[in-house]
């Protein structure tokens, strides 16, 4: 069905539920009459059905109805609903003013959304209620000493993204105040070899969150290169579907060797504007340099995504954890997959991960993880629960024309030819790589390699 015909259909029939409700109200029937309070109990259900239908496509006042069902739901006494309610409220409030826009397939994000804002402020009230209670008590054994509240907010309790003053879009306070730390010299901050030094200029300043692109148009770049996995890029694709900013669940890609999934990562991270760090896991073992190194080591480090942040200079970016099961067991100085668990809750400890070189929480809730492995049995269960895993499907023997010219791009880019002399895969050099089945790319590699310096061989014969 067309998409409009569709959105059409279930306004239509959110109004014929709310006239047959009327017709029941309307009834001079008695009330403990089972048939009839089925009736209108079903028609309520479907009414409501209908509105979520048109939230999880985006529609800000569906969503709105919802909130003021949920408010009658509250007053009511019924369980359940208070996360959602303070949530989608707090959501249509920072809402912009931009045309709404039907989009197709489940889940709901604009719900989920809700939900998650919801228990967010809902943690922050009352972790700021304990804070109160605890500095109540203080007051209490130490009359003589004076509070004084601090206006700066403080990123444990404030974490959602705000617009800043100078900074186009949605912001991110990632480094708060460093001056705890001790004041760098002329000389350290020329050479930058102090904590302070080094992200002194970020220190307090929103950082920029990366819009989140149109989920449609997201699909169709990935599906015109990846099209045997149309499945994974819906799932990504969903991710961004009523998203603030681009962002990404944590996912864990399994499949066997030369599938193309760190090559998937990055382009997934290209197509969405988030710029990329590619952190190797195979045979690592200090997993917990992941986090950073304390400062009280000459050789101090932030974390890997505060370095992203760092280098960048703005809160969203992309994390590729590759061949994550082949990094080492040892706890000797820190299992990665253990030190990971913290950065994946992006609701909760991601807005507040210690950083040991600048001994402050950093926000960064605005990074995506992407974890690729070959199989998930040398992972642990807690980091399977944070980040999925997905079965990354191996490309098929139609699919070669495609990634073969992907291959030739790339080779294109390593030799640093141009398209004028390394011209694209005639039809009689892509039936010589018919005898690729499908399955791991590396062989078809090979014999792209092969092609290619058979038109050097023969160019070399040519008379001048």
């Amino acid at each position: 069905m067309d998409l409009a015909a569709a959105r059409i259909a279930v306004e239509t029939l959110r109004k014929r539920c709310i006239a047959h409700g009327e017709r029941l109200d309307a009834c001079n029937v008695f009330a403990e009459h089972d048939d009839v309070e089925k009736a209108v109990t079903d028609t309520a259900r479907l009414r409501a059905h209908c509105d979520v239908g048109l939230t999880g496509c985006g529609d800000l006042t569906a969503l709105a109805r919802l909130a003021e069902m949920g408010e009658t739901c509250i007053l009511l006494r019924a369980d359940g609903f208070v996360d959602f309610v303070l949530g989608a409220r707090a959501y249509l409030a920072g809402a912009d003013e931009t045309p709404l826009v039907w989009r197709q397939g489940p889940p709901l994000p604009l719900i989920a959304r809700s939900l998650d804002l919801g228990r967010s402020i809902l943690a922050r009230r009352e972790q700021a209620q304990v804070r109160e209670t605890h500095a109540e008590a203080m007051d209490d054994d130490c009359a003589g000493i004076r509070r004084i509240a601090s206006s700066a907010p403080d990123p444990a309790i404030d974490p959602e993204p705000r617009t800043e003053p100078g900074v186009t879009g949605l912001s991110l306070v990632v480094i708060p105040s460093l001056k705890h730390l001790p004041l760098p010299s002329k000389h350290s901050r020329d050479r930058g070899d102090s904590p302070r030094a080094l992200c002194e200029d970020l220190s307090e300043k929103a950082l920029a969150l990366t819009p989140a692109p149109d989920p449609a148009a997201f699909s169709a770049r990935l599906l015109a290169d990846y099209p045997w996995a149309a499945e994974v890029i819906e799932a990504y694709a969903q991710d961004l579907v009523g998203a603030p900013f681009a962002r990404f669940r944590p996912r864990t890609l399994v499949s066997g060797a030369g599938g193309g999934k760190t090559s998937f990562a990055r382009s997934l991270l290209r197509a969405a504007g988030l710029p990329e760090v590619l952190y190797s896991a195979a045979g690592v073992m200090d997993g917990g340099n992941f986090a950073g190194a304390s400062r009280t080591w000459s050789t101090w480090r932030l974390s890997v995504p505060g370095q992203g942040v760092l280098r960048f200079g703005q809160a969203s970016l992309g994390v590729i954890i590759d061949e994550a099961e082949k990094a080492g067991p040892s706890r000797r100085w820190g299992r990665l997959d253990e030190t990971l668990l913290p950065f994946l809750e992006r609701g909760t400890t991601a807005r507040a991960i210690f950083d040991p070189a600048l001994e402050v929480p950093l926000d960064l809730s605005g990074i995506s993880y992407i974890l690729t492995a070959n199989e998930g049995r040398g992972m642990s269960g807690p980091l399977l629960d944070r980040a999925p895993p997905v079965e990354w499907p191996m490309p098929r023997r139609q699919d070669m024309p495609i990634v073969a010219a992907a291959i030739l791009d790339e080779l294109r880019r390593e030799r640093g030819l141009d398209e004028v002399w390394c011209p694209p895969l005639d039809r009689d050099e892509l039936d010589a790589l018919t005898a690729w089945r499908g399955g791991s790319m590396r062989p078809l590699r090979r014999m792209v390699e092969a092609v290619v310096s058979s038109r050097e061989t023969f160019a070399r014969r040519q008379p001048n």
